[in-house]
């Protein structure tokens, strides 16, 4: 392949976001107010590590030692296998707070909310707060 050809079907994977993985996370809160993360779809990687950043700041982490499935995770809970290595900080509800799921096949798709924006049962998900109906009807049925 020349190098004008290796060029164009890199830039066009780029524009048609070959590169970005698929947006299936969502967070909510328990009735406790703490935030529960939740894969919405199907079949997706195994889970390396989860954590959550205020700015730059780790507010909570968690790992797995080998990738795990996780379809839906609160903080603080430590399911078989996985070591919480940053405890969950209770931070202002207004502060933007941003969830990063390591998967095994080396994505790490994220999800923005603010702990402020899931009050009254919403689901921060692709981008928008959802009404927990809405969100179980754009949640894959597994």
């Amino acid at each position: 392949m020349t190098r004008w050809k290796t060029i164009a079907v890199l830039a066009a994977v780029t524009v048609l976001g070959g590169c970005s993985p698929e947006q299936t996370w969502a967070v909510k809160l328990t009735p406790t107010g703490l935030p529960q993360f939740v894969d919405a779809g199907c079949g997706r990687p195994g889970v390396r590590a989860m954590w959550v950043q205020a700015g730059e700041k780790e507010v909570w982490r968690i790992g797995f030692a080998q990738p795990a499935e996780v379809r839906e995770l609160t903080v603080g809970q430590k399911p078989g296998g996985a070591e919480e290595k940053v405890a969950w900080q209770r931070l202002n509800g207004a502060e933007p707070l941003r969830l990063s799921v390591q998967r095994d096949d080396g994505s790490t798709p994220v999800v923005e909310f603010t702990l402020d924006g899931l009050k009254d049962g919403k689901v921060s998900y692709d981008g928008d707060y959802l009404t927990a109906d809405d969100f179980a009807k754009e949640r894959a049925q597994c």
